[in-house]
């Protein structure tokens, strides 16, 4: 079983210090402190173009590419439980549409979107009309964009909705669910994760997120049977830099840890 790793980054170098150590694909926003952000499509055009580089100079895997948060806002509380966090005006459902329209025209592989309504449903008509902007740019362009649903699914009240919400997201085209299992730590979360993987059937992937470190991948891949796991490998802001490091929070000794134990699974 392969193990796939996205890092979530928010800068150049932080993409650069994912691709060395061998992740997969990176998630690139801003203002990850709050969860993130979409970042600026000067910001995702740059990035798509270094990760060209990358794989064409052969510093990153074959298939690295960058994936686009769409988020408009954040709140400064826990999501968990949530739902009004992702339940957004028509100005904003408007506004994100316009971000995923930008972000895949700047060149970024996929888009990571995801809303509620009030009652903590799939809001299907504001996700259709992001979705469809970011396909209409893919259109343009003459290419793909691969969707991903955020950890908006953490938000809803249980695993049962988790699960239904996995069916829905089938209909609507998407291909990877991004997701804790409703837990602080996607680890807490595995059997809920679990329960989400066996409503996929295969067809979506579910890619565990939240608080993941190195060192959960074993148990967390064991009990969930997750085939993609996705973490920021954040340089805590107290620790030692070192001289030539990279100016980013991004840090490598994370990334080639969690690479590593994925490639032991």
């Amino acid at each position: 079983m392969s193990i796939a790793v996205e890092i979530a980054v928010q800068d150049l170098a932080g993409l650069e210090v994912a691709a060395h150590a061998g992740a997969d694909r990176v998630e690139l926003c801003v203002d990850l402190d709050r969860g993130g952000l979409t970042p600026p499509p000067e910001l995702v055009e740059q990035c798509a173009r270094h990760a060209g580089a990358l794989v064409a100079a052969r510093d990153a895997k074959p298939h690295f590419d960058v994936h686009v948060l769409i988020r408009c806002r954040a709140g400064e509380e826990p999501f968990l439980g949530r739902p009004e966090e992702f339940v957004y005006s028509i100005d904003e459902i408007e506004l994100m549409a316009r971000q995923a329209q930008q972000t895949v025209a700047a060149g970024a592989a996929g888009v990571v979107i995801g809303a509620l309504t009030p009652a903590g449903e799939l809001d299907v008509p504001a996700i259709e009309s992001i979705r469809d902007s970011a396909l209409g740019a893919a259109s343009t362009a003459l290419r793909g964009v691969h969707l991903t649903f955020h950890r908006a699914l953490d938000a809803l009240a249980g695993r049962e909705q988790r699960v239904e919400a996995m069916r829905a997201l089938l209909g609507l085209g998407f291909h990877r669910a991004l997701s804790s299992g409703g837990a602080a730590r996607a680890v807490e979360g595995a059997d809920d994760l679990a329960a989400m993987v066996e409503a996929a059937e295969g067809f979506l992937d579910v890619c565990a997120g939240g608080g993941v470190r190195p060192a959960d991948l074993p148990d967390l891949v064991r009990r969930s049977g997750v085939a993609d796991v996705h973490l920021s490998a954040r340089r805590r802001p107290d620790a030692p830099v070192e001289a030539d490091a990279p100016k980013t929070r991004t840090d490598p000794a994370i990334v080639s840890a969690a690479v590593d134990a994925a490639g032991e699974l």
